[in-house]
């Protein structure tokens, strides 16, 4: 992958809670946060990507407050040379300091608003318009085997932790990171097993579970939390030791340090994402 500012060789690093160990893996740092943004999705992304589009038609994706995916898509799409329109909600609630941005980095991008509404809402007329337009679509959330099978390789050196703790938006990426770290359990009929994974989300309990159980993983251990805290809170009185993406990884930080007396064994904590700055 030739991408400018791209590294998937992202450390493992230790910290210290309460005197136990966690070790952190930092995917924030895929991106270097000029070129990409920090983000541990970015790889996984690029083969959806390249795999799943055809170069020769254009692409549109609906990028929304807080995501990075109009600026990774942009950058991803002038590599691979295919024609990009960010689609995003024309309202308050994204950055125009965020989009300018992207529009400044990558001036080919055709920048699409799109009336506000729910994000299911948005979503489908998106289809309908991108439909009569011509464009192609990624599968929201970038539900596609191609995405998780990145993740579930990149879990593969770190599935002998007990505990996996990681965030969860959608769900599809705590899918595809379950199916490596579960991979051998996965071949059992009847799956034994004393590792865990523990994940907090800003969604709904029930809507991670849906995603899990479509993916094939939701029969396996998993703990799923919903955050006291709502997605626009930042926590920002709230200090981590390294850098935590405000809406999701910082609310899962905040978990393990009051409860990590109830995890028993070695500790991996993915950081997929770090600090929003828009």
């Amino acid at each position: 992958m030739g991408l400018v500012g791209f590294n998937e060789d992202t450390p493992l690093e230790e910290y210290k809670i309460k005197g136990r160990s966690v070790w952190v893996k930092r995917d924030d740092l895929m991106g270097d946060g000029v070129n990409l943004p920090p983000w541990g999705k970015i790889g996984g992304v690029y083969q959806l990507v390249k795999n799943y589009v055809d170069p020769n038609k254009p692409l549109t994706h609906l990028s929304v407050d807080g995501s990075w995916t109009g600026w990774v898509l942009a950058k991803i799409c002038d590599d691979l040379g295919i024609e990009f329109h960010l689609s995003y909600p024309d309202s308050k609630k994204i950055s125009r300091v965020y989009l300018d941005m992207v529009k400044e980095m990558f001036p080919s991008v055709h920048m699409n608003p799109i009336r506000p509404n729910m994000m299911k809402v948005m979503y489908h007329s998106l289809m309908s318009s991108s439909a009569e337009n011509g464009w192609q679509m990624l599968p929201y959330a970038f539900d596609h085997i191609f995405y998780r099978n990145y993740l579930k390789e990149r879990m593969q050196p770190y599935k002998h932790f007990k505990n996996l703790v990681v965030s969860s938006g959608s769900g599809v990426t705590l899918s595809g990171l379950m199916m490596g770290y579960y991979e051998e359990e996965l071949k059992e009929f009847f799956v034994k097993t004393d590792k865990k994974v523990w994940t907090t989300c800003v969604s709904s309990r029930n809507s991670i579970k849906k995603m899990l159980l479509k993916s094939g993983v939701g029969q396996l251990p998993i703990d799923i939390r919903k955050s006291e805290y709502d997605f626009e809170d930042r926590l920002d009185a709230y200090e981590t030791p390294f850098p935590c993406n405000q809406f999701w990884d910082i609310k899962q930080w905040h978990w393990l340090e009051n409860n990590i007396d109830s995890l028993e064994g070695d500790i991996l904590f993915w950081n997929i994402g770090g600090i929003y700055k828009f």
